[in-house]
């Protein structure tokens, strides 16, 4: 939990690294490594001499199709625990994200929106300045106090948490 104004920062900044991890396993989520069974097969299929020593083509021993098929499964479940590593990853995520975002919908308005453009959009001073058409001073007015109240948020919501509940 964030409680210092330095750990609201700290939190504010990684908003956007956070997104971008999302998206990158969103991706690598909808596209899994997979290997097929004819791909691994046929890395495994060793032709054994027939006959004096020449090899056949396509000849697989009982013995190496069942390495192939145990490699096949071995594969498909290292392939669904990668997919699950990446679900509880995201999940991580997108809650943090979510938790950020609600926090910062607590705040007034403009305090609210001068933290989502600076650190959630990571637009520059100026161009907040003239999107809000507002002095840089009163700009950072709104900012220090937005984070104020992430802090003391954060604050209160550790002090409920430590506490047990009065009766």
């Amino acid at each position: 939990m964030f409680t210092t104004r330095e750990d609201v920062i700290a939190l504010l900044k990684m908003y956007p690294k956070l997104q971008r991890k999302v998206r990158l396993l969103e991706y690598e989520r909808l596209h899994p490594p997979k290997v097929s069974q004819d791909e691994v097969i046929n890395g495994l299929a060793l032709s054994h001499p027939l006959d004096g020593g020449t090899s056949s083509a396509g000849h697989i021993s009982d013995k190496t199709m069942q390495i192939a098929l145990n490699f096949q499964d071995e594969t498909d479940r290292l392939n669904y625990a990668t997919v699950l590593e990446i679900d509880q990853e995201l999940h991580i995520l997108r809650n943090r994200i979510a938790k950020l975002e609600f926090y910062v919908e607590q705040l007034e308005k403009k305090q609210a929106d001068v933290i989502r453009k600076y650190y959630f959009e990571e637009k520059t001073w100026p161009e907040i300045q003239k999107e809000m058409h507002i002095s840089s001073r009163t700009l950072s007015k709104y900012r220090d106090d937005g984070l104020d109240a992430l802090s003391a948020m954060g604050q209160y919501m550790r002090d409920v948490l430590k506490e047990p509940m009065q009766m």
